[in-house]
């Protein structure tokens, strides 16, 4: 289908969380809320008076608090993606979102995370935190695999050159790259199975702000009751 609507509503901050939008059946799909901004969310669907059908999480998240859940809550949609024992639908390799005749197909790619789903269009792909603008996610927090995240890129690789990329975070304003772009310039792509392995297990220091936080609220049983927490500072730790 050509013509749908597709936006980054976070305003170019390091978390990106996109719109996408079936014109025709006014269906909207949420991609990667982040729980703060959840009011944002709801007053731009209710502008363009969309229906929000689905909230996807690319992974689990450890840097900030998923609005997934919430924000499902409050319009009666479905939270789906990951973790799988958190969402209402978990989503697995080959499975298709539809929101009317506007098609989303979900890959299965683990490595920053063992649950990291990637979510593929016919001109573009959301890459969660797999893929990012001239990096890759790290593999050094829980549940990373740096050989599963190898395979994963290697695979988004083999998707055409022309392939717009639109990944989860990006700590430099830009706002989409492609996958011909990444491949010759993206410097952990260009790196050989074996100095990608040893980059990717080297210890690191620093950590994700809201590490333990984040982690401990993403995945809290189903059921479990949602509140608000402040935002604090986000540091560039998550590639």
């Amino acid at each position: 289908m050509k013509g749908f609507i597709f936006e980054e509503l976070n305003g170019g901050a390091s978390c990106r969380t996109y719109l996408i939008v079936n014109p025709r059946t006014r269906e909207a799909l949420i991609v990667d809320p982040v729980l703060e901004l959840v009011p944002s969310y709801l007053q731009r669907l209710g502008r363009d008076q969309l229906r929000l059908s689905l909230v996807v999480d690319t992974h689990t998240h450890a840097d900030h608090l998923s609005g997934g859940r919430e924000l499902a809550r409050m319009t009666n949609s479905v939270h789906a993606g990951a973790p799988q024992d958190v969402v209402q639908q978990p989503l697995h390799e080959g499975d298709v979102l539809m929101l009317g005749d506007l098609r989303i197909e979900v890959w299965e790619t683990p490595g920053h995370t063992e649950d990291s789903l990637v979510l593929k269009m016919e001109d573009r792909v959301l890459t969660g935190d797999t893929l990012l603008i001239g990096a890759t996610g790290r593999t050094d927090l829980p549940t990373g695999d740096a050989e599963a995240e190898y395979r994963s890129l290697q695979r988004l690789l083999s998707l055409p050159e022309a392939t717009l990329v639109y990944p989860s975070h990006d700590y430099g304003g830009r706002t989409f790259s492609t996958i011909g772009h990444e491949r010759l310039t993206n410097p952990r792509l260009r790196l050989d199975y074996e100095v990608f392995m040893r980059l990717m297990t080297s210890p690191r220091s620093e950590k994700p702000a809201r590490l333990e936080e984040a982690l401990a609220y993403n995945t809290r049983p189903r059921n479990a009751r949602e509140e608000y927490v402040a935002a604090s500072e986000q540091t560039p730790a998550f590639f």
